[in-house]
């Protein structure tokens, strides 16, 4: 039986550079299998990761961060990737919105979340003539 896709996937510009400089400059090969893997579980609605807090919202989201090891070096779930996404339950539409390293970056702020958020509903607006 052939399971049912709920949602359909988006990325951001930001998320896909990012995923691009981790596979070419850093060699991390196996990053590619992780997304498509997670992509295959959110298009199906299971939503993996931490659910992040946000401001209330006339459109209904709910934004999640979950943490990713980097098995091309051996690293854990604590030391390894933070993916941001967002689940846009009204629209059907899952957006990943940010990657990082936790080495590099030990953590991005609430503010810049927020930003990308806001971003991602500015960008989809119609544009006026």
């Amino acid at each position: 039986m052939e399971e049912l896709e709920i949602f359909e996937v988006m990325e951001t510009s930001d998320f896909e550079k990012s995923v691009k400089r981790f596979v070419k400059k850093k060699r991390f090969f196996s990053l590619a299998g992780q997304i498509r893997e997670l992509k295959d579980k959110v298009r199906r609605g299971e939503f993996e990761g931490d659910k992040i807090t946000h401001q209330d919202s006339p459109v209904p989201y709910d934004t999640y961060k979950l943490r990713l090891p980097i098995p091309d070096i051996n690293i854990g779930k604590s030391d390894g990737y933070r993916l941001i996404y967002m689940a846009l339950t009204r629209d059907k539409v899952v957006v990943f919105m940010a990657l990082y390293y936790k080495k590099e970056q030990p953590t991005i702020s609430d503010a810049y979340i927020n930003g990308l958020i806001d971003g991602y509903f500015l960008a989809s607006l119609p544009e006026e003539d």
